[in-house]
């Protein structure tokens, strides 16, 4: 009997923030990297930041339904502030994230239900904070990350899907919200032993990020949570409108390589955004009071 396994794109699309300021090659990327996903027939979260949304609201509308969740993504600094979501209080993030729920649903006409903060940054006033915004899911953490200058700590952070904790961002239980972790594999350090390897497009080439998939295919078939789930992330900072640019290619041998990998460990992947993986969580594991 075959495993049943959540597999989740997601895109970071931030072309608008300061350093970057290229919404044209934002906005192409993300609708060549919707069509490659499409093409597939997979799924995807798209995580916006307000100003992205609105240059390209017209896509992002388009975009949104079942195949494709619009979600908010955050950086402080593309919303004039200093300084990474971790170095800031509850007060001061429940302001920062209020004021994106708005442009937000003011530019796209609905309101967000999946976050992620920008680089991975948090504390432990986050998840609280989320929760108590409305947002019912999130993809935050990267289990494992050890970078303080990004304040993103996630030593020891639970690999698997939960609901978050409301006292400690490395703990599980206790939130109606779902934190579906960014898949990392903390046995492989990279920069300096800060940051594990993850499946980001942009990292590797494809026969490395084959091993990867293959590793975390057996590891995740393993795993005794009832859902199980599998996130790679990108950006729209890369010519994903271009079926000769790197990571397009980069990608489309992923998917690939997913596909043949999940029959040799009798895996069956599910094809689901964030959102869906929340939902499934949900169904199966009361929240407990």
């Amino acid at each position: 009997m075959k495993t049943d396994i959540h597999v989740c794109w997601t895109i970071d699309c931030e072309s608008t923030q300061p350093g970057i300021e290229n919404p044209n090659l934002g906005s192409r990327a993300t609708k060549g990297f919707a069509e490659l996903i499409s093409s597939a027939k997979l799924k995807a979260t798209l995580f916006v930041i307000p100003s992205d949304a609105v240059v390209y609201s017209a896509l992002l509308c388009e975009l949104a339904g079942e195949d494709f969740e619009i979600g908010l993504h955050y950086h402080p600094q593309a919303a004039g502030y200093d300084d990474f979501c971790g170095a800031y209080t509850a007060d001061q993030q429940r302001k920062m994230y209020s004021e994106a729920i708005k442009l937000f649903s003011d530019t796209l006409g609905f309101a967000p239900k999946t976050f992620r903060m920008g680089s991975g940054s948090a504390n432990d006033a986050t998840f609280p904070v989320m929760a108590e915004l409305g947002f019912e899911s999130c993809s935050d953490s990267f289990p494992g990350r050890n970078m303080t200058n990004l304040k993103s700590n996630w030593l020891g952070a639970p690999l698997h899907v939960h609901y978050a904790h409301p006292a400690n961002r490395l703990l599980e239980g206790g939130l109606d919200l779902v934190e579906v972790p960014i898949t990392t594999d903390p046995d492989s350090m990279m920069w300096s032993g800060k940051h594990p390897q993850d499946l980001r497009v942009e990292l590797f080439d494809a026969k490395n990020q084959r091993y990867m998939i293959d590793k975390i295919l057996g590891r995740e078939k393993q795993r005794p949570q009832s859902v199980k789930a599998i996130v790679t992330l990108t950006h729209n900072l890369f010519e994903y409108d271009d079926a000769g640019d790197f990571r397009t290619q980069t990608a489309k041998q992923m998917i690939a390589d997913f596909a043949e990998l999940a029959d040799k460990h009798e895996i069956n992947l599910i094809p689901a955004t964030i959102g869906d993986i929340a939902a499934a969580y949900r169904k199966t594991v009361p929240l407990a009071t």
